[in-house]
């Protein structure tokens, strides 16, 4: 899979890599090559009279073969794949080497020079050496940026996947410890509790029957009912805490479940769009178990702080896509929003760290003319 995506990046890098480097040297060459076409030819006409003849437009026609020259070398070298700067070193003095050759040769043809002397070839030799060299060491500098910028661009995405990898498994282990001792209290533990329950009634029948002291089947009976109370309420809510019941069916059934445990005296609704049942689809979504027990998580939160800030007469719980993110409100209309009541180490709070995590954020404000909305978006 490594290897598919190189050779699929490959080619963009090479074009990407081509245009870097033979349009910085292109276009600085070019100005250049302009400018000191037009100040040679300034300076000759002004203070050597026998080249006032000469004209400025075959100096600057030579000077764009130059620079032709120039890029075609090069592009034909494919300077822009060497990796290391020693070699792209080497391609920029042989791709200047070669343009100020031609762009002597370019010169006597046009006739810029009748009959050069040598020192005149090597000024002029010189000269595009140096422009040459200067604008494709340009080039090649504007290569090696973009390369760097694109390695510590890639890199960062490599590491933002490996934690976003890293997170998924960390989710995943921590729904599948949640489930197993979620599993453990509403079965082993529970199972356990409704045998100790059944020898107590046993206990209890005999010693009625036998006539045993009144005191000690009072205890008994008292020990019993704690025992139902830390069976039906205790053991459940935790196995409910940190499980919750019919989450593996969907967010849906879950919230529903959650919802459906409020007290009679509370209405509540529980709205659902269409794109969230496509996606929350135990077979065809695309909603994790880890995504699927989080927006639980904020229903619960919300949910909590209605009963804890209310009374609230009315909840009502909204689930919806909107733009790649999953979006979790819980209305009340409740208490109005106090920020006094803010607690930096509330359930709240921590469950924006949570959300933080997986790019998520969690907002509370107040409604008019009373009520407070808590709503929390996570990206798919």
């Amino acid at each position: 899979m490594i290897e598919a995506t190189r050779d699929a990046v490959r080619p963009r890098d090479d074009a990407e890599n081509r245009r870097v480097l033979l349009r910085l040297s292109g276009i600085v060459a070019l100005g250049y090559g302009l400018g000191a076409s037009m100040q040679s030819a300034y300076i000759y006409s002004r203070y050597v009279p026998d080249w006032s003849g000469v004209s400025v437009w075959s100096r600057i026609l030579a000077n764009l073969v130059a620079v032709v020259v120039l890029v075609a070398v090069l592009w034909a070298l494919r300077v822009y794949r060497w990796p290391t700067r020693p070699r792209l070193l080497v391609g920029v003095l042989v791709s200047s080497g070669i343009a100020a050759v031609c762009r002597v040769e370019a010169q006597m043809l046009l006739g810029v020079y009748d009959e050069p002397d040598g020192l005149t070839i090597e000024t002029e030799l010189v000269a595009g050496l140096v422009i040459a060299g200067i604008s494709a060491g340009i080039g090649a500098w504007g290569l090696v940026s973009r390369r760097r910028v694109r390695a510590e661009l890639r890199r960062a995405e490599r590491e933002a996947v490996e934690v976003e990898h890293l997170l998924e498994a960390l989710e995943a282990e921590e729904v599948r410890v949640r489930r197993e001792v979620a599993e453990g209290l509403h079965g082993t533990l529970q199972g356990k509790l409704v045998v100790v329950d059944a020898h107590l009634t046993d206990v209890i029948a005999r010693l009625r029957d036998g006539g045993g002291p009144h005191d000690d089947v009072a205890a008994l009976e008292w020990v019993q009912h704690e025992l139902d109370v830390v069976r039906e309420l205790d053991v459940r809510q935790m196995s409910r805490l940190l499980y919750p019941e019919r989450l593996e069916l969907g967010l849906v059934p879950a919230v529903r479940a959650l919802v459906g445990r409020l007290p009679m005296t509370i209405a509540s609704k529980l709205v659902v769009a269409p794109q969230v049942r496509e996606v929350d689809d135990p077979v065809l979504g695309s909603l994790t178990t880890a995504q699927r027990l989080l927006a639980v998580r904020v229903v619960e939160e919300g949910v909590t702080n209605a009963l804890k800030f209310g009374p609230p007469s009315k909840i009502v719980v909204e689930l919806d896509v909107v733009n790649g993110e999953l979006v979790v409100a819980v209305e009340n209309d409740g208490q109005p929003l106090d920020p006094t009541h803010a607690d930096p180490d509330g359930g709240t709070a921590r469950l924006a760290s949570r959300l933080h995590l997986v790019r998520g954020t969690v907002t509370l404000e107040p409604l008019r003319p009373k009520g407070v909305r808590l709503e929390a978006r996570l990206p798919l």
